[in-house]
């Protein structure tokens, strides 16, 4: 009989390292971030097993998208960047997975004509 390599009551916990300093900027926000990604893993893990519930799959479903508004929000935050403005948009188009120069242009001139407080309040999750 196979067992798994791992009963289901076992979670092992998942260390991201990151210098004190990033740990710092990042304050609670950090938490909340590996509380995403623990819920992102722990989904993909239920998946894998084919053995995950209507409830485990729709706690699934929720954390991945929170976790990927969350990553969206950062990929949006570096297009507001000043180092930005020295990428080309054929690169930024290759980085954000968009077909063309124009789209990414597009993109990056609409972020940065919002306010930096409404990208902050949606990409904490705050925003109604």
């Amino acid at each position: 009989m196979n067992e798994p390599a791992h009963p289901d009551h076992h979670q092992e916990q998942l260390l991201v390292p990151l210098a004190a300093k990033d740990v710092a900027v990042l304050g609670g926000d950090g938490e909340q971030l590996a509380a995403l990604f623990a819920a992102a893993l722990h989904g993909l893990a239920l998946l894998r097993t084919g053995r995950a519930s209507a409830a485990e799959l729709e706690a699934a479903i929720e954390g991945t998208t929170g976790l990927l508004e969350r990553l969206e929000a950062v990929r949006d935050a570096s297009l507001r960047q000043p180092a930005a403005k020295d990428i080309s948009h054929a690169a930024l188009a290759k980085a954000m997975h968009v077909e063309s120069r124009a789209t990414a242009q597009s993109r990056r001139r609409t972020l940065l004509r919002k306010p930096v407080g409404e990208l902050e309040r949606w990409a904490t999750g705050s925003a109604d």
